[in-house]
């Protein structure tokens, strides 16, 4: 069993955070406002992070032990292939060429490889290194 965490972007500050999702609707809000959960000892931290930042933990680590999350970007030692990783139906997959098809995985029909399918969680852990992410780094994903 992996361990169910998310990460997002403060609204308030853009500092990132870890811990638990919340998701709320307020009487006066029509709309849905999304929170990560903090908890420290007896006291709990909430604080409301932009949508778009909201990224869950995928129980993978890099080479170096850091821990991969929905969209992270990453590098192949030797080829040097950049990556990103996102959720997918039944699962996460990582872009096959964000230099081609961009790095926008919300589109309907998308191109991708499964991570279970093409790539066992050991190829990343050994070979695979977290650069930065989609959110901070996006230029990561470009070439000349």
């Amino acid at each position: 069993m992996r361990e169910i965490k998310f990460r997002g972007k403060r609204l308030d500050n853009g500092e990132w955070l870890y811990g638990s999702l919340l998701v709320s609707h307020f009487k006066d809000d029509k709309k849905e406002r999304y929170f990560i959960t903090q908890f420290s000892g007896n006291y709990t931290f909430e604080h409301e992070v932009d949508p778009a930042t909201i990224g869950q933990f995928t129980g993978l680590k890099d080479k170096n032990g850091r821990d991969i999350w929905e969209g992270d970007i990453f590098k192949e030692d030797g080829s040097g292939i950049v990556r990103s990783v996102f959720r997918v139906p039944g699962g996460l997959a990582f872009e096959d060429n964000p230099v081609s098809f961009g790095y926008d995985h919300r589109a309907p029909v998308y191109p991708y490889s499964s991570i279970a399918e093409t790539q066992s969680a050991s190829w990343l852990f050994q070979c695979c290194e977290v650069i930065g992410n989609i959110h901070d780094d996006p230029e990561l994903l470009k070439t000349e």
